[in-house]
């Protein structure tokens, strides 16, 4: 259980943490790694002890725009 999420601004990373913390995800922000997101500007959503799939659903229900998603921590910290 779960990975990564990319979203495109710092705005919706913490928007995402708030939305996922209240469902009781525990969560990480950080900025996306130049493997990941060659903009620059792009940061990761780090998920644990959730399912990846319910996080992104939450997320686009939420109409939080996602990048990349992944299943593991894409040797980011976390």
């Amino acid at each position: 259980m779960g990975g990564y999420i990319v979203v495109s601004s710092i705005t919706y990373a913490y928007k995402a943490r708030d939305l996922l913390e209240r469902k009781g995800c525990r969560v990480q922000v950080e900025r996306a790694p130049k493997d990941l997101s060659r903009c620059g500007c792009h940061f990761l959503v780090l998920i644990r002890n959730y399912p990846l799939q319910q996080a992104v659903a939450i997320l686009d229900a939420a109409h939080i725009r996602i990048i990349k998603s992944g299943g593991d921590h894409y040797g980011v910290s976390g």
